[in-house]
């Protein structure tokens, strides 16, 4: 899908955007994003790019849990971006995050600006994934850290029993229900299921030039977090 097909789609369901995550995800977004942070473990002064920032959940995330954390949001959508202006001015934090409009296959940064770059459930998006972890890679400091949270699917073959028919029909008709919007979950569904399995998301990792890299698993591995350090 094209960037700026993501983008329109995206556009269309941000109003309830969230709701529809909180919802479909059983609350668990919310656990999945502090343990982001607490993998990241942000130190003051560091500088922080949240790709595909959306609404930006995962840059309050970062700014509650650390005060003089430098933070960037980017993302392509308009609509997005707008949604998560509003959410940031309702908890005094608009003054700790920067949100940029931008393609992530096209950084506007220049390199060694970040110690940390963060993407959570935006790598299924890019048209073309080796060049978006090579820009993260471009934009980080040496030793800077790289963060994935990514959809998957579990490794257990009884999870996956109860999971794939939630994914294939309970999320496309309850996310269409309370977003307005069907298409977004069908599209959600079928890039789930056509992600590449965690073993391939290290070894492009690794090809970028990311070393070390690791993986774990976040609710019954419905959901995987990444990481990679800048040589």
């Amino acid at each position: 899908m094209r960037p700026d097909e993501v983008a329109q789609m995206f556009s269309q369901i941000a109003q309830r955007y969230d709701r529809a995550n909180h919802i479909l995800s059983f609350q668990r977004d919310r656990a999945w994003r502090r343990t982001l942070v607490q993998q990241a473990a942000p130190k003051p002064g560091e500088r922080l790019l949240d790709l595909c920032t959306g609404t930006g959940d995962v840059a309050i995330e970062f700014a509650r849990a650390c005060p003089k954390l430098q933070i960037v949001g980017l993302d392509l959508s308009e609509e997005m971006l707008r949604v998560a202006h509003e959410k940031l001015a309702q908890l005094s934090l608009d003054h700790r995050v920067q949100l940029v409009q931008g393609n992530a296959l096209e950084l506007p940064f220049a390199e060694s600006s970040f110690e940390i770059v963060t993407i959570a459930f935006g790598l299924r998006n890019l048209s073309d994934r080796t060049r978006g972890l090579k820009e993260i890679y471009r934009v980080l400091s040496t030793e800077g850290r790289a963060f994935i949270v990514e959809f998957s699917l579990p490794q257990s073959s009884l999870v996956r029993l109860v999971y794939l028919p939630y994914l294939r029909y309970i999320v496309p008709i309850v996310g269409g229900m309370v977003s307005g919007s069907r298409a977004p979950y069908e599209y959600l569904r079928d890039s789930i299921e056509g992600f590449p399995d965690r073993a391939q998301i290290l070894e492009e990792l690794y090809e970028v030039g990311f070393r070390p890299v690791g993986y774990r698993d976040l609710t019954l591995g419905i959901a995987t977090l990444y990481w990679g350090e800048k040589e």
